[in-house]
Protein backbone atom coordinates (compact mmCIF):
# COMPACT_ATOMS: atom_id res chain seq x y z
CA UNK A 1 0.00 0.00 0.00
CA UNK A 2 3.05 2.49 0.80
CA UNK A 3 4.14 2.25 -3.15
CA UNK A 4 1.04 3.50 -4.37
CA UNK A 5 0.77 6.15 -1.94
CA UNK A 6 4.06 6.64 -2.51
CA UNK A 7 3.52 6.99 -6.15
CA UNK A 8 1.19 8.53 -6.06
CA UNK A 9 2.52 11.47 -4.80
CA UNK A 10 5.23 11.48 -7.12
CA UNK A 11 2.10 11.59 -10.09
CA UNK A 12 0.83 14.35 -7.68
CA UNK A 13 4.11 16.48 -7.62
CA UNK A 14 4.67 15.78 -11.31
CA UNK A 15 1.01 17.11 -12.19
CA UNK A 16 1.48 20.07 -10.19
CA UNK A 17 4.95 21.42 -11.29
CA UNK A 18 3.63 20.50 -14.80
CA UNK A 19 -0.22 22.84 -14.34
CA UNK A 20 2.20 25.24 -12.21
CA UNK A 21 4.62 25.78 -15.02
CA UNK A 22 1.87 26.06 -17.72
CA UNK A 23 0.01 29.22 -15.44
CA UNK A 24 3.61 30.49 -14.79
CA UNK A 25 4.35 30.59 -18.41
CA UNK A 26 4.86 34.26 -20.04
CA UNK A 27 2.32 36.23 -20.92
CA UNK A 28 3.75 38.81 -22.73
CA UNK A 29 4.08 37.22 -25.95
CA UNK A 30 6.30 34.20 -25.99
CA UNK A 31 9.42 33.42 -24.53
CA UNK A 32 11.39 34.01 -28.37
CA UNK A 33 9.80 37.57 -28.65
CA UNK A 34 11.11 38.20 -24.85
CA UNK A 35 15.06 36.72 -26.17
CA UNK A 36 14.40 39.26 -29.16
CA UNK A 37 13.52 41.97 -27.00
CA UNK A 38 16.33 41.59 -24.04
CA UNK A 39 18.78 40.97 -27.00
CA UNK A 40 17.71 44.34 -28.29
CA UNK A 41 18.27 46.29 -25.04
CA UNK A 42 21.91 44.76 -24.72
CA UNK A 43 22.40 45.73 -28.09
CA UNK A 44 21.67 48.96 -27.05
CA UNK A 45 23.37 48.90 -24.07
CA UNK A 46 26.69 48.03 -25.92
CA UNK A 47 25.72 51.11 -28.53
CA UNK A 48 25.56 53.42 -25.44
CA UNK A 49 28.46 51.93 -23.61
CA UNK A 50 31.06 51.93 -26.61
CA UNK A 51 29.99 55.46 -27.93
CA UNK A 52 30.69 56.57 -23.63
CA UNK A 53 27.10 58.00 -23.32
CA UNK A 54 27.23 56.95 -19.95
CA UNK A 55 23.26 58.22 -18.85
CA UNK A 56 21.84 56.16 -22.11
CA UNK A 57 23.60 53.12 -21.04
CA UNK A 58 22.37 53.06 -16.94
CA UNK A 59 18.81 53.96 -18.88
CA UNK A 60 19.16 50.32 -19.87
CA UNK A 61 19.06 49.23 -16.02
CA UNK A 62 16.02 49.78 -13.43
CA UNK A 63 15.96 51.87 -11.11
CA UNK A 64 16.87 49.95 -7.84
CA UNK A 65 19.14 47.75 -10.09
CA UNK A 66 22.25 45.96 -8.82
CA UNK A 67 25.76 46.03 -10.42
CA UNK A 68 28.11 43.28 -9.57
CA UNK A 69 31.77 43.33 -10.82
CA UNK A 70 34.70 41.69 -9.91
CA UNK A 71 36.43 42.68 -6.67
CA UNK A 72 34.65 45.16 -6.22
CA UNK A 73 31.44 46.12 -3.61
CA UNK A 74 27.80 45.45 -5.50
CA UNK A 75 26.71 49.27 -6.81
CA UNK A 76 22.76 49.39 -5.94
CA UNK A 77 20.54 51.83 -7.51
CA UNK A 78 20.83 53.58 -11.33
CA UNK A 79 22.21 56.32 -10.33
CA UNK A 80 25.09 54.79 -8.71
CA UNK A 81 25.79 52.04 -11.52
CA UNK A 82 25.69 55.35 -13.67
CA UNK A 83 28.23 57.76 -11.76
CA UNK A 84 31.15 54.43 -11.37
CA UNK A 85 30.27 54.42 -15.54
CA UNK A 86 33.80 55.49 -17.15
CA UNK A 87 33.08 57.61 -20.34
CA UNK A 88 36.66 57.08 -21.41
CA UNK A 89 35.73 56.03 -25.10
CA UNK A 90 38.59 53.70 -24.91
CA UNK A 91 37.39 50.07 -24.79
CA UNK A 92 34.51 48.19 -26.87
CA UNK A 93 32.16 45.86 -25.26
CA UNK A 94 30.39 43.17 -27.07
CA UNK A 95 27.74 41.08 -25.23
CA UNK A 96 26.71 37.80 -26.02
CA UNK A 97 23.54 35.86 -24.81
CA UNK A 98 24.05 31.91 -24.43
CA UNK A 99 20.97 31.41 -22.84
CA UNK A 100 17.72 33.46 -22.05
CA UNK A 101 14.96 31.90 -19.56
CA UNK A 102 11.32 33.58 -18.71
CA UNK A 103 9.68 33.40 -16.25
CA UNK A 104 6.75 35.99 -16.64
CA UNK A 105 7.82 39.27 -15.97
CA UNK A 106 11.33 37.94 -14.94
CA UNK A 107 14.01 36.91 -17.09
CA UNK A 108 17.55 35.32 -16.96
CA UNK A 109 20.37 35.32 -19.08
CA UNK A 110 23.48 34.12 -19.44
CA UNK A 111 25.90 34.80 -21.52
CA UNK A 112 29.49 35.69 -22.08
CA UNK A 113 31.33 39.07 -22.72
CA UNK A 114 34.21 40.40 -24.67
CA UNK A 115 35.90 43.84 -23.89
CA UNK A 116 38.71 45.01 -26.47
CA UNK A 117 40.72 48.29 -26.94
CA UNK A 118 39.86 50.86 -30.09
CA UNK A 119 42.39 49.84 -31.76
CA UNK A 120 41.39 45.63 -31.68
CA UNK A 121 43.72 44.75 -28.67
CA UNK A 122 42.14 42.11 -26.20
CA UNK A 123 41.37 43.31 -22.51
CA UNK A 124 39.32 41.28 -21.11
CA UNK A 125 36.74 38.68 -21.35
CA UNK A 126 34.52 36.76 -19.38
CA UNK A 127 31.01 35.06 -17.96
CA UNK A 128 27.29 37.09 -16.57
CA UNK A 129 24.19 36.56 -15.63
CA UNK A 130 22.11 39.31 -15.52
CA UNK A 131 18.82 38.91 -14.15
CA UNK A 132 15.81 41.26 -16.31
CA UNK A 133 12.69 42.91 -15.09
CA UNK A 134 10.15 44.17 -17.41
CA UNK A 135 9.27 47.60 -16.63
CA UNK A 136 6.83 50.08 -17.98
CA UNK A 137 9.83 51.56 -19.94
CA UNK A 138 9.92 47.53 -21.45
CA UNK A 139 12.93 45.18 -20.18
CA UNK A 140 15.61 46.54 -18.05
CA UNK A 141 18.80 45.05 -16.45
CA UNK A 142 17.90 44.55 -12.79
CA UNK A 143 20.79 42.61 -11.47
CA UNK A 144 23.99 42.28 -13.28
CA UNK A 145 26.74 40.09 -12.25
CA UNK A 146 29.94 39.52 -14.31
CA UNK A 147 33.44 37.39 -13.97
CA UNK A 148 36.38 38.25 -15.83
CA UNK A 149 38.29 34.89 -17.19
CA UNK A 150 41.14 36.18 -17.10
CA UNK A 151 43.25 36.21 -13.77
CA UNK A 152 45.00 38.79 -11.81
CA UNK A 153 48.60 39.43 -13.10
Amino acid sequence: MKLINARSCVIALITWVAVGSVVNADHHGGDDDVATAIKAVNQKLMDCTNSGDTECAAMQYTIDAVYMGPNAEPVKGREAIKAGMVDDRTSVLELIADEIEVYGDTASELGTYVTESRDGKHLDHGSYIVIWKLTDDGWKLHWDIFNTNMGGG
